[in-house]
């Protein structure tokens, strides 16, 4: 009697029976401990008939960002592939697309406002500003004129 594990027993088997060109993939790779996914594209197969090598575009999601590198696999290697739809990747990455739109309208706004301070900083320092400004009125006088002259409005009120 042979037995499996959950997961076998619960899970379809899925196998890619070919690739080509701009084909949507899942992939499992084991780092360390972990078995980490990403999604990508296949950009290339290449087959000498003694050697083969796929390309792919790969893309981890984390949770602000998606990083992508283009990673090339010898036929020798052990990886797992599975098939994958554009919308199962839409759907994937959309937490991670959405914080990245957000990030990137605070960065704009941020930009504007330092673009702003930097022609008012122009305009002042090249004296197109300076032009209309003006020296303020004053006059100066000791602590004892100026409570004489306090004193002198409080008894015209």
């Amino acid at each position: 009697m042979q037995t499996k594990t959950m997961i076998q027993a619960q899970a379809n088997v899925i196998k890619i029976t070919s690739l080509k060109k701009g084909d949507v993939v899942k992939m499992i790779e084991k780092e360390y401990s972990s078995h980490d996914v990403y999604y990508g594209v296949v950009l290339d197969l290449l087959n000498s008939g003694n050697e083969c090598f796929i390309q792919i575009l790969r893309y981890k999601r984390s949770y602000s960002q998606i990083d992508g590198q283009i990673k090339t696999y010898s036929g020798k290697e052990e990886m797992a592939l599975f098939p994958a739809t554009v919308e199962e990747v839409k759907d994937h990455f959309k937490e991670a697309v959405e914080y990245a739109k957000r990030s990137v309208k605070k960065k704009q706004e941020e930009l504007m406002q330092e673009e702003k301070a930097l022609a008012t900083a122009l305009e002042f320092t090249t004296g197109e500003l300076a032009k209309s400004l003006h020296d303020a009125s004053f006059t100066e006088m000791t602590q004892v004129e100026f409570n004489q002259k306090k004193e002198a409005l409080k008894e015209l009120e």
